[in-house]
């Protein structure tokens, strides 16, 4: 067993993410019906200029995509870069360059058994993102929802709420 110290403690790596990890918003309507509908989710800034990845399946029909910071109050506008249905990626843009990005752990690196923790704006609340904690139950998981197949997913038993999704599954080292 390790020495107590060895491992970061969750408070360690929620400080860390609470860094990289934003509030998504989104309005858009329905082509066909005309009807208006409103979504949330999260996502992680991957560079310092402005970029950020979320789901796909959180901002593919939006008219307008909003993304709040932690600590902030106000929303920005962010622009949609690009979809990849085969990953359930989005890439959004944001004008903003004083910012902290995650880092993504490598795939390898990743084994069941493994402590997690989730975070993400959960439900859209106000304030710092939520967070719930797991392990990793699955790896190289395959999932289809009858359009797209997704594959080589992390499967966690971390509870996870509307809004989590885009948000960040982290390692004991929040990557």
């Amino acid at each position: 067993t390790g020495q107590a110290g060895d491992t970061p403690t969750t408070n360690a790596v929620l400080e860390k993410a609470y860094g990289f990890v934003v509030s998504i918003y989104v309005e858009g309507g329905e082509v066909d019906t005309g009807s208006a509908y409103q979504a949330s989710g999260s996502g992680i800034i991957v560079s310092t200029d402005g970029y950020i990845v979320t789901n796909r399946h959180v901002v593919e029909r939006a008219t307008a995509i909003y993304v709040r910071f932690n600590g902030d109050t106000e929303s920005v506008i962010a622009d949609l870069i690009g979809l990849s249905p085969d990953s359930d990626l989005a890439v959004l843009k944001v004008e903003r360059t004083d910012l902290v990005s995650g880092v993504f752990a490598k795939n390898d690196t990743v084994s069941v058994g493994d402590s997690v923790v989730a975070v993400g704006y959960a439900v859209a609340l106000d304030g710092p993102p939520s967070v719930s904690k797991g392990i990793v139950s699955g790896v190289d998981r395959t999932l289809s929802d009858g359009d797209d197949i997704l594959s080589e997913m992390v499967q966690t038993d971390a509870a996870l709420s509307s809004g989590n999704s885009g948000g960040p599954l982290l390692n004991d080292k929040g990557d």
